[in-house]
């Protein structure tokens, strides 16, 4: 399973938001306010005893990338200029928490299973 960084994140949140493009690197301050953003999230998602933050905080599962960077490129949009109302924030991040909801459970397999009795 390969991981990402909170610095790649953070870098793939700013050119998603069109702060920088595809030959910039971040600037410290953004890049510092997006990382941020990103630990107060986890600890967030991490708080509500659903265990969804599977994965060290320094190290971001590629398969949880994509929508991580969506779920914090939601949180620091008003911060670049990006203002978005109170209901359509809640409404996306519940996409968005539903996207990861789905990346953690688990899927039957669809394989039958060999019962023992006692």
């Amino acid at each position: 399973m390969s991981t990402k960084t909170k610095a790649e994140l953070a870098e793939s949140v700013l050119r998603h938001l069109t702060i920088i493009d595809a030959t910039e690197s971040p600037d410290s301050d953004d890049e510092a306010l997006v990382v941020s953003a990103y630990e107060s999230k986890f600890q967030e998602i991490r708080a509500h005893g659903v265990n969804l933050t599977y994965w060290k905080r320094d190290s971001i599962p590629a398969e949880v990338f994509l929508i991580l960077r969506d779920l914090i490129a939601l949180e620091v949009m008003p911060a670049f200029g990006q203002p978005i109302t109170a209901a359509d924030k809640e409404a996306s991040e519940q996409i968005i928490l539903k996207r990861l909801r789905r990346h953690v459970s688990t899927q039957s397999s669809g394989l039958p299973v060999r019962a023992t009795y006692f």
